[in-house]
């Protein structure tokens, strides 16, 4: 009596093999969708950075300004009250007006109030970036005497 043993062939490795195969390309698949989200989260992230940074230039710019026109009437003490201005409503003062020519150049949408009362100026700086919220920087200052 003679015992044969057959050997199975090995059908589930290869199964096994074709699987893997495509599962490789769903797995491309998703790691390619995981790169795509962070770029566009990098992306959103940057876009965020430089509108804050817009911002703060503009923040910068405006209290700059203010100051300026607030060292301008240090110097010229004698003529104080010929630097008041009530806005867009009003004609500019001939001081104020260079002032406020940079001023609306440098601004988006710019405008100024210049309040003079006594010894103490106070001048409030108003403009509107590009998303709408209208924006406000104001300076005090005692212009006393020497």
């Amino acid at each position: 009596m003679r015992i044969v043993i057959r050997r199975r062939k090995a059908t589930p490795v290869r199964s096994a093999r074709r699987s893997v195969r495509g599962m490789s390309l769903v797995e491309v698949l998703v790691s390619t969708v995981i790169f795509i989200i962070g770029v566009l989260g990098l992306l959103s992230a940057h876009a965020s950075a430089f509108n804050s940074f817009t911002d703060a230039k503009l923040r910068v710019d405006a209290a700059l300004l203010a100051d300026r026109l607030i060292g301008e009437l240090w110097v010229d003490r004698a003529h104080i009250a010929e630097y008041a201005y009530g806005g867009n409503s009003t004609t500019a003062p001939a001081r104020i007006a260079p002032w406020l020519t940079q001023l609306r150049q440098s601004l988006p949408a710019a405008d100024a109030v210049v309040e003079v009362v006594g010894e103490e100026v106070r001048v409030t700086v108003t403009w509107q970036p590009r998303d709408g919220d209208r924006r406000t920087h104001v300076a005090v200052a005692t212009l006393q005497g020497p």
